[in-house]
């Protein structure tokens, strides 16, 4: 079934994103190990990186950097790391309704409907009936299911499944949308459209995204800053600021020197020797 496409606002203009003032994000020294075999190994090595409320940043690394893992320990659902996590100020102690987090699968339960399954998110919350379907109605609508709510996920198309499991991550109106490589198992044409469709949520809602992503030009084409990661254990190599207006054109020099630098950075890094996993060990993402 071919997905349906909302229409995209600002495609012939540059949009001024909405103002934000929560969803700002600090990661402080953050180091993070896996036991194997009766000693640790070393993901995330010294992190330290401030995300600022509304703003988009993307990271990047070949595998086993520990891009995922990274976002992982934001999201809170693992708390064993060394280092401080922080949301508006708080420390990160584990899930919350105002960080959402969306996977490179869906993870929709095939034996619930959209609607049932964007409800999901309000599971253990005291959200009262009512408001709980109209929220739910509201981001169908929002990400372009209109029609599709009682639609079951082998009725989707994978494109219409990943906004979805978007509007699943929306409904409990985060400040803060974690995207662990939201697009990675769509088709091309698929992948370009949900990244319009993830610039102009973004640029509507103003809220702060930080997604994971092997995709440089996807990275040059969304974010604000870009930040390369080296592997193994995961330390940051640089970060690259994109101050190019919005809706950004993918053959422009300007465009073409910023992915093709960041490019160069990966090949650097394929000619420097990381220290091997050892044998049976996690790939950290």
């Amino acid at each position: 079934m071919s997905g349906i496409h909302a229409p995209l606002a600002g495609e012939s203009r540059q949009v001024a994103r909405s103002p934000r003032r929560a969803g700002g994000l600090r990661i402080e020294h953050v180091s993070k190990s896996f036991p194997l075999k009766g000693e640790a190994l070393l993901v995330l090595d010294d992190i330290s990186l401030t995300v600022e409320p509304g703003e988009f940043v993307a990271i990047v690394g070949g595998s086993g950097c520990g891009k995922s893992t990274l976002l992982r320990l934001l999201a809170g659902l693992d708390t064993d790391y060394q280092g401080t996590l922080l949301h508006d100020g708080a420390p990160i102690h584990g899930p919350d309704l105002q960080r959402g987090l969306v996977f490179q699968d869906h993870r929709l339960f095939p034996w619930l409907t959209v609607e049932q399954n964007i409800a999901m998110a309000f599971t253990n919350t005291t959200v009262p009936a009512a408001e709980r379907r109209s929220r739910v109605a509201a981001e169908i609508a929002r990400v372009g299911l209109d029609g599709f709510a009682g639609a079951y996920p082998h009725q989707l198309s994978g494109g219409m499944s990943q906004r979805a499991a978007i509007a699943r991550a929306l409904v409990g109106r985060p400040d803060v949308l974690l995207l662990d490589e939201p697009l990675g198992a769509l088709d091309a044409l698929t992948r370009l459209h949900m990244q319009q469709e993830l610039r102009r949520l973004w640029l509507d809602e103003g809220i702060t995204m930080l997604m994971v992503t092997h995709d440089i030009e996807e990275a040059v084409y969304l974010a604000d800053r870009v930040v390369v990661l080296e592997a193994r254990p995961g330390r940051v190599r640089r970060i690259q600021d994109v101050a190019l207006a919005h809706p950004r054109q993918r053959r422009e020099s300007s465009f073409v020197a910023l992915r093709d630098g960041l490019l160069a950075d990966f090949g650097e890094l394929a000619e420097t020797p990381a220290q091997p996993a050892p044998f049976g060990a996690a790939t950290a993402r």
